[in-house]
C-alpha cells in the first residue's frame, strides 16, 4: 500500500504539471514548501505522510516543468512548408501510400531554411526515384532523411474521436498529406538496434506472405507482428463493429494473454516447486514483444508483466498492484506526456485488470488440484484454460470501459462475449503463425504446409467477428461527458479491488462455493473419471477434426472440370481471374489496391494454390496495375502478357522490377496473338494493334488489351479501358467481336459502349467492374440505360452492387454466382 500511495503521489504531480502548467519557479517554491511541512511533523512527533506524499506530488510537479513541452514546430498556421528530417517510426504501407512520423530538424517557410524541431505526421507515395534507388518494398524507411515539401495542415476531424489530441500526445501538431516533392538525403540515420528491429519484422512478415493466403495472412502479421497496415478495410471495420479491434492492437491485452497462457505452460511442463517456470513466460513475453516491434504500448505492458513475474518469484503475488503502480510510475516519470497516450492508459489498465484478476484468483492452480501432475477428471485443464479466457477478457475489457466510452463516445456491447470466444484461438494462432513462419524460412512448400494449420484458428477468428457483426445492437453510442465520471469509475473499481483482496468473508465463501460446485460435479459423473473421454483422445479427437476440416477446404479448391471466370470485386478498377476446366488460371489485371488481387484470389483458390500460368496487363493505369506486384510476388506466374508500353511513374517501375525478379515468361499482347488455356479455351487478343501512336489516347485507355476469351460455344469479351475510339476501329477491324459475356469498356464510362458496339458484340450478360459511390460516376446512366435496352437490367451485373460476379459454363450452358 505504501508503494501504491508514493506512486500515485508521484503520478499526480506528473498529471498537475501537465494540465496546470504552473512553472518551473512557483513549482520549486512548493516543494520546498513540502519539505518544510515534513520538518515540522517531524520535529512535532507527527506522522510524516502528509508532508512526504506532498513532497513526492510537487517533485513529480517540477520533474513535468524541469522537463519542458515537447518540441513542436514554430509555425503559427497551415501553410506549405519545405521540412528535413528523419523517418522516426516504422512506416506503416497503405495501399501504395506510406505513413511515417517526420522528426524535423529544418525548416523553410519561404525565406530560407532554418533549424527548427518538432514532429510531423506525413502521408507519402513512393516517387520512381525512390524505386529505382531502393528497388523493394518499404520504400521509405525508418532513419532515412528525408527533404519534404507540400503543405502543413491541422490533424483531420475524425467526429467523435479526439485525432488532434490523440496526435498533440505525441508532440504531433500538423500533418503533410501527400507531399508534392519528396527526396531521400540520406540513409541509416536511426537507432541501429530498432532499425535492425523494423527490419526483421517485415522479413518475417514477407515469410508470412509465402506461407498464408490473403487475408489470412494479413490477420496473421496484425496479431502476430503489430502490422495491421494489410488487413482489408472492411475486416477492419467488422472488428471496430463488434467491439474486437483490440485484438488487432497489440498491447496489454495481447502481452497478458501471452503471459497467462506461458506462465500456465511453465507450470504445467516444469511444476511449481521451482520458481524457474517463470523463465518461459518471461522469455515468451519479451519475445512476443520484439517481434511485433516493441512499440510503446507492448513495452509498457511487458515492463509490466515483468513486474508481475518478479512479484511472484518474491513470494509476494499480491503485490502486484504495488508493482504495476510503481511501474508505470517509472514511465511516466521518463516521460511525462505518456500519461496523455491513450494508448499507454489503455494498455495499462487492461494490464492492471488482468493481473488483479490473476492475484485474487488463478483458474488453472486452484486448491485441491495440480495441473502439473496431472490429478483430477479430464475436463478440469480445459475448463480452466476457458474459464482463463473468460476472466482476460471481462477482466481487460471492465478495466478499460471508461476510456473507451470517453474517447471513442461508444460502448461495444459485444466485445466481451466476442473476445470470450476469440481468445481460446489466440494461443494456437500465434503458436501456429510462427511455426508456419520458420517452415516457409526453411522452404516455401513447408511454409504452406504448416500453414493450413494456422490457417484454422485464423479463419475462425476472422468468421467469429464477421458473424458479431451481423448482430443488431454491436455497439451502443454514449453522449459526451466529463472526464470527472471517469476518476470515480476508477476510484469506485480501485476500492472494490482492495475489499475484495483483502482476506474478507464474503471471497472466502465464493472460493468455497466454486471449490464445493468442481467436487459435486466430480463425484456426480457417472462411473468417475474413467468413464469418461481421457484428455489425449479428446485433444486427438479435435486435432482430426481440424485437419480434416482443412482437407476438405484444400480439396475443394481442385478443377470441376467446368469454365470459372470471376470478376472480382477490387474497388474501382478491373481484376478477373479465369480458371479453365483443366485448372490452368489467367489474372488479368490486378486493381487498384497493392493487395487488392492478393486477397481477392484468396476468396478462390486454395491456401496451396500458389500457380498461375498467366498475368496479363491490360494497360499500365493504377487501377488496372497497382495489385500486380504483389501478384508476382506471393505467385509462381508462368507468364506475363502486356503491350511492352513503358512508363516512367513509380507504379510501373515496380511492376519492371517484379517481373524481373520472378522472370516469368514474357509474351506481348498485340492482336492476333492467341494463348491456350486448355484443348478448347483459349484467350484471342483483338487489340492493340500494335504499339501505342500519337493518334491513341493521351492516357493509353485505347491501347488497352482487348481480350475474347472462348470455351466451346460461350465467349467472354474482355475489354479492359478502351473508349470509343478503339470500339470503332474493333469494328472496322472485322474480327468476331460477338460474345456471350461483355465486360464493360472502362468501368461503363460515358466515353465507351457505343451502340454500335453493344450491337456488334450481341452479348447476354453484362458486368460492370467499378467501385462502389466512386467519384468518377461509373458507370454513368446512359451507359446504364444502352446495357438496359439490349439486356434488361437482371443481366447486368456490377462489383459495386453484387461484389464478385462468377461465371461457370461447360461450354454450352451458363450459371451466374454473385456476392463472393
Amino acid at each position: 500500500m505504501t508503494l501504491v500511495l508514493l506512486s500515485g503521489a508521484w503520478t499526480a504531480g506528473l498529471l498537475a504539471g501537465l494540465y496546470l502548467e504552473a512553472g518551473l519557479g512557483p513549482s520549486v517554491l512548493f516543494a520546498a514548501a513540502a519539505a518544510c511541512l515534513a520538518a515540522l511533523l517531524r520535529v512535532a512527533g507527527r506522522p510524516l505522510w502528509p508532508g512526504l506524499l506532498g513532497a513526492v506530488l510537487v517533485a513529480g510537479l517540477v520533474r513535468v516543468e524541469a522537463a519542458g513541452d515537447p518540441a513542436r514546430l514554430d509555425v503559427p498556421q497551415p501553410q506549405a512548408a519545405a521540412l528535413r528530417g528523419y523517418v522516426a517510426t516504422d512506416p506503416e504501407i497503405s495501399g501504395r501510400a506510406v505513413g511515417f512520423t517526420l522528426r524535423v530538424v529544418e525548416t523553410d517557410l519561404g525565406g530560407g531554411w532554418a533549424g527548427d524541431e518538432g514532429r510531423v505526421l506525413v502521408r507519402a507515395r513512393p516517387t520512381a526515384e525512390l524505386v529505382m534507388a531502393r528497388g523493394e518494398s518499404p520504400y521509405f524507411r525508418y532513419g532515412d532523411l528525408l527533404e519534404v515539401e507540400g503543405r502543413l495542415e491541422a490533424p483531420p476531424d475524425l467526429g467523435d474521436f479526439d485525432y488532434a489530441r490523440y496526435l498533440a500526445a505525441q508532440g504531433i501538431a500538423f500533418v503533410m498529406p501527400f507531399p508534392d516533392r519528396v527526396v531521400l538525403l540520406e540513409e541509416g540515420g536511426g537507432n541501429p538496434a530498432r532499425a535492425f528491429l523494423y527490419d526483421a519484422r517485415r522479413r518475417v512478415s514477407h515469410t508470412l506472405d509465402e506461407a498464408l493466403p490473403e487475408p489470412q495472412a494479413s490477420l496473421a502479421q496484425a496479431l502476430l507482428l503489430g502490422l495491421r497496415d494489410r488487413i482489408p478495410e472492411d475486416m477492419a471495420e467488422e472488428f471496430r463493429n463488434t467491439g474486437t479491434s483490440h485484438l488487432l492492437a497489440i498491447s496489454g491485452l495481447h502481452v497478458g494473454t501471452v503471459l497467462v497462457m506461458s506462465t500456465a505452460a511453465g507450470a504445467w511442463a516444469l511444476g511449481r516447486r521451482r520458481q524457474v517456470y517463470l523463465v518461459l513466460p518471461l522469455a515468451a513475453m519479451w519475445g512476443y514483444a520484439l517481434l511485433s516491434g516493441l512499440s510503446p504500448s507492448v513495452e509498457r505492458a511487458a515492463i509490466m508483466g515483468s513486474v508481475y513475474l518478479l512479484a511472484i518469484l518474491a513470494g509476494r503475488p499480491r503485490t502486484i498492484l504495488p508493482a504495476l503502480a510503481l511501474a508505470a510510475a517509472v514511465m511516466a516519470g521518463k516521460d511525462p506526456s505518456v500519461l496523455r497516450d491513450l494508448s499507454f492508459q489503455l494498455s495499462f489498465t487492461a494490464m492492471a485488470g488482468i493481473a488483479l484478476l490473476l492475484t485474487w484468483y488463478t483458474p488453472w492452480s486452484g486448491p485441491g488440484t495440480s495441473v502439473a501432475s496431472g490429478s483430477g477428471p479430464w475436463w478440469r485443464g480445459p475448463a480452466r484454460w476457458c474459464m482463463a479466457a473468460v476472466a482476460v477478457s471481462f477482466a481487460a475489457t471492465l478495466a478499460t470501459l471508461p476510456l473507451v466510452a470517453f474517447n471513442f463516445h461508444q460502448v461495444p456491447t459485444l466485445g466481451i462475449p466476442a473476445t470470450v470466444l476469440a481468445l481460446p484461438a489466440m494461443p494456437p494462432l500465434l503458436v501456429l503463425s510462427l511455426v508456419a513462419t520458420v517452415g516457409a524460412a526453411v522452404h516455401p512448400e513447408l511454409g504452406q504446409v504448416l500453414g493450413w494449420l494456422a490457417w484454422v484458428p485464423l479463419e475462425y477468428l476472422i468468421k467469429l467477428v464477421h458473424l458479431a457483426s451481423l448482430a443488431p445492437g454491436g455497439t451502443i453510442p454514449v453522449p459526451a461527458f466529463s472526464g470527472l465520471l471517469v476518476w470515480l469509475y476508477y476510484g469506485t473499481l480501485a476500492l472494490l479491488a482492495w475489499r475484495m483482496g483483502a482476506p474478507g468473508e464474503t471471497w472466502r465463501r465464493l472460493k468455497s462455493l466454486a471449490a464445493g460446485l468442481t467436487a459435486g460435479l466430480e463425484k456426480g459423473a457417472p462411473g468417475g473419471r474413467n468413464a469418461l473421454p481421457s484428455a489425449w483422445m479428446i485433444g486427438a479427437f479435435v486435432g482430426l477434426a481440424a485437419l480434416a476440416g482443412v482437407l476438405w477446404h484444400e480439396a475443394a479448391g481442385g478443377s470441376d472440370g467446368m469454365l470459372h471466370v470471376h470478376f472480382l470485386d477490387v474497388g474501382q478498377g478491373d481484376a478477373i481471374l479465369v480458371v479453365s476446366p483443366e485448372g490452368a488460371k489467367a489474372l488479368i489485371d490486378g486493381g487498384p489496391h497493392v493487395q487488392g488481387a492478393t486477397r481477392a484470389l484468396g476468396r478462390h483458390l486454395s491456401g496451396r494454390d500458389r500457380d498461375l500460368d498467366l498475368v496479363v496487363l491490360t494497360h499500365p493505369d493504377e487501377d488496372h496495375l497497382a495489385g500486380l506486384p504483389a501478384v508476382l510476388d506471393r505467385y509462381d506466374v508462368d507468364a506475363v502478357a502486356d503491350t511492352g508500353v513503358a512508363s516512367t511513374n513509380a507504379l510501373y517501375l515496380e511492376w519492371e522490377r517484379a517481373v524481373d525478379e520472378e522472370a516469368p515468361r514474357r509474351v506481348m499482347a498485340l492482336q492476333g496473338r492467341t494463348i491456350a488455356l486448355g484443348p478448347s479455351t483459349f484467350l484471342r487478343v483483338l487489340n492493340p494493334q500494335g504499339l501505342p501512336h500519337a493518334g491513341m489516347s493521351p492516357d493509353l485507355n485505347d491501347a488497352s488489351v482487348v481480350i475474347r476469351l472462348v470455351h466451346g460455344g460461350v465467349s467472354f469479351l474482355l475489354t479492359g479501358d478502351v473508349e470509343s475510339g478503339a470500339e470503332g476501329r474493333l469494328l472496322r477491324s472485322g474480327q468476331d467481336l460477338a460474345s456471350t459475356v461483355l465486360k464493360v469498356p472502362h468501368h461503363g464510362s460515358r466515353s465507351s459502349s457505343t451502340a454500335a458496339f453493344l450491337a456488334a458484340v450481341a452479348p447476354r450478360a453484362a458486368v460492370i467492374s467499378a467501385g462502389a459511390e466512386n467519384p468518377y460516376g461509373h458507370p454513368h446512366p446512359e451507359v446504364l440505360q444502352r446495357l438496359a435496352d439490349r439486356l434488361t437490367e437482371e443481366r447486368v451485373y456490377s462489383t459495386a452492387l453484387h461484389g464478385d460476379v462468377e461465371f461457370v459454363s461447360d461450354g454450352e450452358r451458363l450459371w451466374v454466382r454473385t456476392g463472393g
